[in-house]
């Protein structure tokens, strides 16, 4: 005789003991802080430089960077908006480098709102470009600044 001990759950039941512990699994990854590793202040003192031939392109949630200056830029670091940073190995002649929006991070380890498919906030425009190198802060032109929707 079968008692309530040794009857096994319905499938439907065990189906959903299933999702509700890999939902809990899943909001652990969401409490954690976010990532200092690009977490810098804006340097407001450092000299603004000319604005330089590198076109800042937005996709929907990426970022195209191209170089079509003469100058080879070493280490430097990426501005947007005066707030977000990312920092760049390089930019050489004719270079492009294309990142996600996700990766530029604020003074407090948060990343820029890209938007895309399952975005839960209003994107965020990109009004600003800049670069830093060598101590001088260069503007760079902004082609399109609103998040691209395919």
């Amino acid at each position: 005789m079968e008692n309530a001990r040794t009857r096994p759950l319905p499938v439907a039941l065990l189906g959903a003991l299933v999702m509700a512990a890999l939902a809990m699994a899943s909001l652990n990854g969401c409490s954690s802080a976010p990532s200092a590793a690009n977490a810098r202040v804006y340097p407001v003192t450092l000299e603004k430089g000319p604005t330089l031939d590198i076109q800042v392109v937005r996709g929907e949630t990426t970022l195209t960077l191209t170089n079509a200056t003469a100058r080879v830029f070493g280490p430097c670091t990426l501005w947007i908006n005066a707030y977000y940073s990312r920092p760049l190995d390089g930019l050489a002649v004719g270079q492009s480098v294309k990142f996600g929006l996700s990766e530029l991070r604020n003074e407090h380890g948060e990343s820029f709102r890209s938007g895309g498919f399952f975005a839960t906030e209003k994107p965020e425009r990109m009004v600003l470009a800049q670069l830093e190198h060598d101590g001088t802060l260069y503007g760079l032109i902004v082609v399109r600044g609103e998040p691209v929707l395919k």
